[in-house]
């Protein structure tokens, strides 16, 4: 598979422009390891850590990680999506990924060490550290979305691009799914569990930015010797919403990605609550590895599904496997724990599906609008952020606190009221579906506006 880089203002013309290698292509999605640590370690592992582990109100602590996301997250990611769009011509954006190798492993850890003592505290700490965490993260997520569109040329190579992203995802998965529980295991679980498991991690994060950024090399144009950009003036963020095209898939992907983020977050309390397991904190290891396996054998699926029936009927179909995967997951609670894997690889299929077509969709627009490229990654990675902390965080610890889940009881290792154990289901097994469902309507009205690709 092979990719066409497309020249910008100030590089070579058309004829001369180099054809992206393979290489190529998996150095670009090797950096999605550190954003998808970035990305699942707040929902997987934060919220269980803050109510299991510290002993924080299931609500309170769900607040004090999305208020972070929500006031930060959005500046921060519209900040350097216009700071990359202003200076691309004098600064290259996968430079911008060395700013986050740097700073990953500073936000990171600190994320992990919540004061013992005094509940304001605690909740102020996790409020400041999680600001931090989120304007490191945006420095280069969206940043590196960017670049995609400045690695093909076409709709096509764009499709295959992002697959091969889908499955540096994977790995990002299953590091942050699989091997962080695992380390927490190892260490001893605890306070000092997540802490050392945190450091790892930094590590890993880090290095992939920094692996993203010699992979990447020169091969993205529009970086050098090209005119600066007027300002941008904030009205241009809201113009984007103008565009029914980016809008409707916009909401789409804000709405899947709030199901995905609440499903994700309630893993461990589904096994743990609805499934009774006590070894939760192991078998999602095993998961989280069938849910990767998924993934990666689904892509050269989803990339011939694309340009065979067209991108939102790839879109749906992705959506329509994942959330059947989930509500049969709800009804088989029960079963023995290979079906979990097994439902665990088909919803990861479906989850690939319509997350790689989305990201697809997402870099033909902005080919189409390059002057506001890092402004469209922007508004997708803060939606990214948002919704997954949104259903992750906030509407989870909401769900769970309405339906009578007791973080002191969590703590002691006792087990929950019915109705605390119905919330989990719910949380985990229906609502993510739902919203999933939605999201798959609104892309089967405006479809039609999206033809086939050969």
């Amino acid at each position: 598979m092979t990719a066409q880089a497309e020249p910008l203002a100030g590089d070579a013309p058309p004829a001369a422009a180099a054809r992206l290698s393979l290489g190529g292509q998996m150095g670009y999605g090797v950096g999605q390891i550190a954003g998808q640590i970035f990305r699942d370690i707040p929902s997987l592992l934060l919220l269980f850590f803050l109510t299991n582990v510290v002993g924080m109100d299931v609500a309170l602590a769900g607040a004090a990680i999305f208020l972070p996301k929500l006031v930060f997250g959005v500046g921060s990611d519209f900040a350097a999506g216009m700071l990359s769009d202003r200076f691309k011509a004098r600064m290259p954006r996968r430079y911008w990924l060395l700013i986050g190798a740097v700073l990953a492993p500073v936000a990171l850890n600190l994320l992990f060490r919540v004061p013992e003592d005094g509940n304001a505290l605690r909740v102020a700490w996790v409020v400041m550290t999680f600001s931090l965490y989120m304007m490191v993260f945006a420095t280069f997520s969206v940043p590196y979305l960017a670049i995609a569109g400045e690695l093909a040329s076409n709709e096509r190579q764009r499709t295959v691009l992002m697959a091969w992203r889908l499955v540096f995802t994977a790995v990002g998965v299953l590091t942050a799914g699989a091997v962080a529980p695992a380390l927490v295991e190892h260490f001893g679980g605890g306070m000092g569990g997540y802490r050392q498991m945190a450091m790892v991690l930094s590590v890993i994060a880090s290095g992939s930015l920094l692996l993203a950024f010699f992979g990447i090399g020169h091969r993205a144009y529009g970086a050098r010797g090209g005119p600066a950009l007027p300002p941008l003036k904030l009205g241009a963020m809201g113009g984007l919403f103008a565009k029914r095209r980016f809008a409707s898939l916009f909401a789409a992907n804000f709405l899947q990605l709030t199901g995905s983020g609440m499903g994700y977050a309630t893993m461990l309390y589904f096994l743990t609550y609805q499934s009774g397991r006590a070894d939760a904190l192991q078998v999602i290891g095993i998961i989280i590895v069938c849910a990767c396996v998924g993934i990666i054998a689904a892509q050269p699926m989803w990339v011939w599904v694309a340009g065979r029936f067209g991108k939102p009927a790839a879109f749906i179909a992705g959506s329509v496997i994942y959330s059947l995967s989930y509500m049969v997951w709800l009804a088989l609670a029960d079963q023995p724990i290979e079906v979990a894997y097994l439902l665990a690889f088909t919803a990861a299929i479906g989850n690939s599906g319509w997350t790689v077509i989305g990201f697809s969709m997402l870099a033909d627009i902005a080919a189409d609008d390059s002057e506001h490229s890092g402004l469209y990654s922007a508004a997708w990675i803060a939606a990214d952020k948002i919704a997954f902390a949104l259903g992750g965080t906030l509407l989870t610890g909401l769900v769970l606190s309405a339906f009578g889940f007791d973080a002191a009881r969590a703590v002691a290792g006792l087990p929950q009221s019915e109705s605390a154990v119905l919330g989990v289901g719910l949380a985990f097994g229906l609502i993510p579906p739902l919203l999933t469902l939605t999201g798959a309507a609104i892309i089967g009205i405006w479809g039609r506006r999206y033809p086939p690709v050969g």
